[in-house]
């Protein structure tokens, strides 16, 4: 016979950035889940006007696979250094945002627990990865050089790049990428055609 048990999975990694960046990236609800490997499987909607306060929510809509509804409620807010949510799921899934001072910067120390049964072997395992492809793209959002073609990037990331759903985002990736191997290959072409003029 099967039982729930509680399952805790914990992550975190360094981001060479100011601590109020960091912080502010966690609290800002959209930017923060446009960030996530789940981004477009998931609809946001319902925010409360006193978000991230204790005792605010939104609502949560999966609109890929099983269709799942649930609201999400702010439990903690420590300015700065914590922000902790729970889910109001059957896994009772609870959620803590830690920024912490790192040597390198800021640490973002992640960690969730909810309710597995017997048969969820890979459940935590699951999660863990899409948290850590999640800290990893918030490190590499968050580390864009702060020169004018940083800047020009992460204007169009925010504009555009992070609206679009996963595969959108691949089309696009895939599109940059012939788009890069078409102007190398005129470039080869070109340093080629000098080289026999040369000679």
């Amino acid at each position: 016979m099967s039982g729930d048990r509680n399952q805790k999975v914990t992550e975190w990694i360094d981001v060479a950035a100011p601590r109020e960046l960091v912080f502010d990236l966690v609290l800002n609800l959209e930017r923060r889940m446009q960030l996530s490997p789940l981004w477009g499987i998931a609809e946001i909607s319902g925010l409360s006007a006193d978000y991230p306060n204790p005792g605010s929510h939104y609502h949560v809509r999966v609109v890929k696979g099983e269709q799942i509804e649930y609201d999400t409620q702010i439990t903690e807010l420590q300015p700065l250094r914590k922000l902790s949510y729970r889910l109001l799921v059957e896994r009772n899934s609870h959620i803590t945002w830690n920024i912490q001072d790192s040597a390198s910067g800021t640490r973002i120390l992640y960690e969730e627990t909810f309710n597995v049964q017997d048969e969820d072997a890979d459940l935590a395992e699951s999660v863990r990865e899409v948290i850590k492809n999640w800290l990893q793209n918030i490190k590499r959002y968050l580390e864009l050089p702060q020169s004018r073609t940083g800047r020009v990037v992460r204007w169009f990331m925010d504009r555009y790049y992070l609206k679009l759903r996963q595969d959108q985002r691949r089309a696009v990736q895939a599109i940059l990428f012939m788009q890069a191997i078409g102007f190398i290959s005129f470039v080869m072409a070109a340093i080629a055609l000098g080289i026999a003029g040369i000679l």
